[in-house]
């Protein structure tokens, strides 16, 4: 057999091999070790947390009792609680190896591992190294700072404890209700192609526009009305990068105008095309830039013509 074809063999085995541990390590109830004498890393204790990579470091602030926050912007709460969720594992983390020389196969060791510390104060509560995670095991391997002891929790993401600040921030550029949605405006900087969509007391959607009125098309107006819905970014411009954008003159913009039942303000959104396939979107009363994937700005700003209910 090639040398290669071997290094294929013994890769399957090994990961085989950790799957093995995983199934056997959550499966056998509670007569397995686990870990023992930690301090309270909990988020009602710890107040800082940092996680630090080989190529990056990053960590999340508690903002006293309203959440959490990453550099200057609020940490995504469903993502914050995933964290958290499998933090209150370790303490029940199970034994899956005990001496040094398996560090370097769970991904635990010095050079490898990212690092993740809880700190209460200017103290560390705990240290942890964090090896490696694969989607046909789901587990994540971690060694307390300065022992030996391998440990497993189960993990359902990859990025549980990324250092890439954008997968701790929120990702919803707008989240607004259709049946909040009074009217939606539409702005260019050629102003004889701004028009409204308008509903009327009937329940109907208006196109209107300095040209006519004209019924919407229900067939576009629904699909919409649903992506106003939840707009997703799919990143965050750097702040260097996006002080430079001149959303002055953005364009296009989009101002959904709500009713005052819904207790939901007003929100204007802002577009300059960043390429091909995206776009900058911002908020005026916010300093954040999202991009957005380029299908859905392009459909959101459609024009009058794709909207009105043709005669």
């Amino acid at each position: 057999m090639k040398s290669r074809q071997v290094g294929f063999v013994l890769i399957a085995l090994i990961i085989l091999g950790i799957a093995a541990i995983g199934i056997r390590l959550f499966s056998t109830g509670t007569d397995q070790i686990v870990i023992k004498g930690l301090l309270p890393i909990s988020q009602d204790v710890v107040d800082r947390v940092e996680i630090q990579s080989q190529q990056d470091a990053m960590e999340i602030v508690k903002i006293g009792d309203s959440g959490w926050r990453v550099d200057k912007y609020p940490a995504f709460e469903p993502r914050i609680q995933d964290f958290w969720t499998s933090v209150a594992d370790i303490p029940k983390a199970q034994l899956v190896a005990r001496l040094a020389k398996h560090h370097n196969l769970f991904g635990v060791d010095d050079d490898q591992s990212t690092v993740v510390s809880f700190y209460l104060g200017q103290s560390v509560q705990e240290q942890f190294h964090i090896g490696k995670w694969t989607a046909e095991v789901r587990l994540c391997y971690l060694r307390k700072a300065g022992k030996n002891e391998v440990y497993g929790i189960p993990c359902p993401r990859e990025d549980l404890f990324s250092t890439d600040e954008d997968t701790w921030r929120n990702p919803i550029v707008t989240s607004i209700p259709s049946d909040s949605i009074e009217s939606i405006d539409y702005i260019y900087p050629d102003s004889t192609q701004n028009f409204s969509l308008v509903k009327d007391a009937s329940g109907n959607w208006i196109v209107k526009s300095a040209e006519e009125d004209a019924f919407a098309n229900l067939r576009i107006i629904n699909p919409l009305l649903q992506a106003i819905e939840l707009i997703p970014a799919t990143g965050f411009e750097t702040d260097e990068l996006a002080a430079k954008l001149d959303f002055d003159a953005p364009q296009a913009s989009i101002r959904i105008n709500t009713t005052t039942e819904s207790n939901i303000p007003t929100t204007k959104l802002k577009f300059i095309r960043k390429d091909e396939l995206s776009f900058y979107v911002r908020i005026p009363s916010q300093t954040t830039v999202y991009i957005v994937d380029g299908r859905l700005a392009d459909f959101l700003l459609m024009s009058r013509e794709v909207i009105a209910e043709e005669n």
